[in-house]
């Protein structure tokens, strides 16, 4: 994690610890029964964005929508019939109940408890045929989850079950009842994930919303005095941490196999999948040009393990699954030159091409975009060398050249552009 992330992360974990403060020690008032609704929105928001980048935005929505209703429908059978957890009620202080049984935040506040789950023990078991075994561990973490979160909310008043129970009011019918819903939870999205085949494997990003999740509760039961909750919730936190630094990759570090097509087939670790006989995959070029006509050039970085120190046009990238070459064009601009706000026009959408250096070859679909600025460049040192602003003209000579040691996707590009109808109106009108 970077230094900034820390510091917000830890930002967040006081902001927890001090309302979870007012909330062991508060009475609170039905009034605020918005906070709640606020609360779970809020820490739904993690999950739902790691889910969206594991399966894409589309698949994301649906699979909450369809876990979300699965859980408002295990609630409400159970404040019917007494199963799965047992007879229990919900007190205003969720929020609005829906048919006047089960608060609406429900739809939202179980789905990241069962995707953490289900990302855990899709990291530790992996394999189709192991589904099963998949299924159970998601059930058996769910139960520990709750052995945080439960006597927590019993306490604050948010649900009472009937006649009580032996774990701080809490039943052992409910801690049956979470086996049962977290198997068909981790059913569901098994189901769901066999017929889509994510691409990218379940990032351990799926426990950023239970991470805090269990914070906040484990800080009331500290607040309350739970000492067992307390311990729990300790263990867990420590473990959803060390899952994370052993299972976590980054999103824009995983480059994308394609076919002819440009269909994924595939994705890999950038540096790793980066060899002698790299495979096709998704890329992009971008030529930035000032007012002068002037193109920016930059030189990579001299720890790059393709084109080390070799001097290229503006910027190049990978874009990430799920991501538009627009969408990635400008993620890398900001990262590597700290420029932003630029429009960007796709002049050669179907480049493509195959080089080798130093036994390392690039094999990249790789779009051309070309944009304007007069911002100033601030270049990111891991990833350029230095910058600097050529003629156009001038470049187009010198890269034909190839003594002139430029990234030969940047010659074939040149020459493309050069030739191409559309680059030259714009390249006129600046």
């Amino acid at each position: 994690m970077t230094k900034t992330q820390l510091i917000i992360g830890g930002f967040i974990l006081v902001i927890l610890a001090t309302g979870a403060f007012f909330m062991a020690n508060v009475v609170i008032p039905p009034e605020a029964r918005f906070v709640s609704g606020i609360n779970v929105i809020l820490f739904a928001i993690p999950v739902f964005w790691a889910t969206m980048m594991w399966l894409g935005r589309r698949d994301a929505i649906l699979l909450f929508g369809i876990l979300g209703v699965l859980a408002l429908g295990i609630e409400t059978s159970a404040m019917i019939t007494g199963f799965p957890y047992g007879h229990f009620g919900y007190s205003e202080l969720l929020g609005y109940r829906l048919f006047g049984l089960t608060p609406w935040t429900v739809f939202l506040a179980w789905t990241p408890l069962v995707l953490a789950a289900y990302g855990i023990a899709a990291r530790l078991i992996v394999g189709g045929r192991l589904w099963s075994i998949r299924i159970i561990l998601v059930s058996i973490i769910l139960v520990v989850f709750d052995l945080v979160l439960d006597p927590g909310a019993v306490k604050i008043g948010f649900w009472r079950y009937e006649g009580g129970g032996v774990f701080y009011g809490v039943p052992i019918s409910n801690f049956a009842g979470w086996l049962f819903s977290g198997a068909i939870g981790a059913a569901v999205i098994e189901i769901f994930t066999f017929f889509r085949k994510p691409l990218l494997p379940a990032p351990a990003q799926l426990i950023s919303s239970t991470f805090f999740i269990t914070f906040f509760w484990s800080a009331i039961a500290f607040f309350s005095g739970m000492w067992i909750p307390v311990v729990i919730g300790i263990v867990v936190l420590l473990m959803l941490a060390a899952f994370y630094v052993r299972y976590h990759y980054a999103f824009d570090d995983m480059i994308v196999y394609v076919d002819e097509d440009n269909n994924a087939i595939g994705t890999a670790p950038k540096l790793a999948a980066h060899d002698g006989d790299t495979k096709r995959h998704r890329a992009f070029s971008i030529f930035l040009f000032n007012s002068k006509g002037e193109l920016l050039l930059q030189q990579r970085a001299l720890t790059k393990k393709t084109w080390p120190g070799v001097w290229s046009n503006s910027c190049c990238g990978h874009v990430m699954l799920h991501e538009t070459v627009v969408s990635a064009a400008k993620r890398r601009l900001k990262y590597e030159l700290g420029i932003t706000g630029i429009k960007l026009d796709v002049i050669l959408p179907d480049f493509r091409y195959r080089a080798e250096k130093d036994g390392v070859v690039e094999n990249e679909l790789c779009p051309v975009l070309v944009g304007y600025t007069d911002a100033l460049p601030a270049p990111n040192p891991d990833e350029v060398n230095e910058v600097r602003w050529i003629d156009w003209q001038q470049f187009v000579m010198d890269v034909a050249n190839p003594d002139n040691g430029y990234s030969p996707w940047a010659r074939d590009e040149v020459e493309l552009l050069n030739a191409d109808h559309r680059f030259n109106e714009l390249i006129s009108n600046l």
